[in-house]
């Protein structure tokens, strides 16, 4: 009998053994099963956001084990509002993949806690914290859920910095922000003993889990779209590497590469102005940073490397939940939510950056021109996402999801060239403020990351800021596929140009060499 034999029967008798103790709970959905796809082939491990929790006084003088049991109460209590944070999922290399119910979570298994006395080394190492964790694959999913957490705290703060990590087979970048509102929330609530911990160990509740996507949004397609974009995929797999925006600079490699990132801020100073910019110009802090982008890279890499940029967006479809689900809040719960929307910066808009770039470049005051077509370009991104918006779900490449069937064959057979140059997950405003001004906890600050998809977009922008302070913005690359010197070039152009107009009100186009 053939290993490969021997394995779909293990993994049978594994799904009906689990079966009989009613732990299986559902089939992935089909958007799982896409992520899932991803992540068996080592293409991407997940997301993680680190929030900074300002300690109550109160607190500061605790016992720093009656310390840690108050922080992983509230981390349980939310867990435990976020049922797929809660399972398990089996037959991971199969066709057919099940979320499982899981008696109990072991927080030592997913809980790091570390103490870091070299202050001057602290936000090195908080960066090197977040880089492993979107490295670093998941172990035993069969019988842990998909997340770990690392608390790091410096000698004498007065703050802790919490960094959740997650499979994004389970939820969407969203969730995280979600996950760490929910954790907000329980640090501020008393302890009402809806956990009972032995030695780290807490049971889960018998809950139901989360639908899946379909059952809680409508993804109507029209069979005039099915023919369509099936016809269109066809010819692109034929093409590809004739389209002038495919990023082949970008090669796509054989084996999965480490991602490496690099974390940008906006000073809370900055940020105000920049969004007040941003609604002049009739565009969003989105639209811009992709104008941004376009400009950095089309000045970074040479026309005959790249003459046109495929950017994405990916679009929350949270605030589509239809009707029948009245437990549900999809604006407060963990789940892939998304949708992705494309925006071609073609070859005469590129050029015409590559041109405005050179006179910037020669003359002092030449810079306005390229400014104005930034703006421009800001705005068509804000009201190209507006008018998916307003579409709604109806045919939506989300809707062809439920046609495939063999979800590694699908990405690797969609994964031979690279489309995307660069996409931007902005997750907006993370509140953190408690009401009142009582001796609570607070969010100061936040960051957001990724791992760089193997078959996906060559730069990752994550973007996320907390209520009242600085931006933050994590650039991710994969190590060998990316040249660092262009994604550090490209990241340390956005930053300044950002704080530049935040500050000054206008954008100086600095001159900058071109790569071969």
């Amino acid at each position: 009998m053939s290993s490969n034999m021997i394995d779909r029967l293990r993994s049978k008798k594994s799904a009906r053994s689990l079966n009989d103790k009613d732990k299986v709970l559902r089939k992935l959905s089909p958007v799982e099963c896409l992520q899932a796809a991803h992540y068996s082939l080592g293409a991407i491990i997940g997301c993680a956001i680190s929030c900074r929790y300002r300690i109550p006084k109160a607190l500061l003088t605790s016992d720093a084990a009656a310390f840690q049991v108050i922080v992983e109460n509230a981390l349980a209590r939310a867990i435990l509002q976020h049922p797929l944070f809660t399972v398990g999922r089996i037959n991971t290399d199969s066709k057919k993949q099940y979320w499982v119910r899981l008696d109990q979570i072991d927080l030592k298994n997913h809980i790091e806690w570390r103490t870091v006395s070299d202050q001057e080394a602290y936000e090195s190492i908080l960066h090197a914290t977040l880089e492993w964790q979107v490295n670093e694959p998941y172990t035993n999913l069969e019988t842990q859920p998909g997340w770990r957490a690392a608390i790091l705290q410096s000698t004498d703060s007065n703050f802790i910095d919490v960094v959740f990590a997650w499979d994004h087979t389970a939820a969407d970048g969203k969730s995280g922000k979600v996950l760490q509102d929910s954790v907000f929330t329980c640090l501020n609530t008393p302890d009402d003993n809806a956990v009972i911990f032995r030695d780290r160990v807490f049971e889960i509740p018998n809950t139901e889990l989360t639908p899946p996507l379909h059952h809680l949004i409508k993804l109507p397609v029209s069979l005039h779209f099915i023919v369509g974009e099936f016809g269109r995929d066809i010819i692109a797999s034929m093409k590809a590497k004739e389209l002038p925006h495919m990023a082949t600079w970008a090669p796509i490699p054989t084996e999965p590469s480490k991602t490496s990132m690099v974390a940008m801020q906006v000073t809370k100073k900055a940020l105000k102005p920049v969004l007040d910019a941003c609604r002049q110009h009739g565009t969003t802090l989105t639209g811009l940073m992709h104008a941004l982008i376009a400009v950095s890279m089309a000045k970074r890499l040479a026309e005959i490397k790249a003459s046109a940029f495929l950017c994405g967006t990916p679009v929350c479809l949270r605030q589509f939940q239809k009707p029948g689900h009245p437990s549900i809040d999809l604006n407060k719960t963990a789940i892939n939510s998304v949708a992705y929307w494309p925006f071609t910066f073609d070859e005469d808009l590129v050029a015409k950056f590559r041109e405005q770039i050179n006179d910037a470049e020669t003359q002092r005051d030449m810079s306005t021109g390229l400014e104005a077509t930034v703006w421009s370009s800001a705005k068509a991104i804000r009201d190209g996402l507006s008018a998916k918006l307003d579409l709604g779900t109806k045919n939506d490449h989300i809707g062809l999801a439920k046609f495939v069937k063999d979800w590694q064959s699908f990405v690797k057979d969609h994964g031979k060239t690279r489309s995307y140059s660069w996409e931007i997950s902005n997750l907006g405003v993370i509140q953190g403020k408690a009401e009142g001004e009582g001796d609570n906890w607070a969010i100061e600050s936040a960051t957001f990351t990724q791992t760089a998809p193997t078959f996906g977009s060559a730069l990752t922008f994550s973007v996320i800021s907390a209520k009242g302070g600085d931006l933050t913005v994590t650039n991710t690359w994969q190590d060998g596929v990316v040249e660092e010197e262009l994604a550090l070039g490209v990241s340390s152009d956005v930053e300044g140009w950002l704080n530049e107009l935040g500050n000054t009100g206008s954008i100086r186009f600095g001159a900058v060499e071109m790569s071969s």
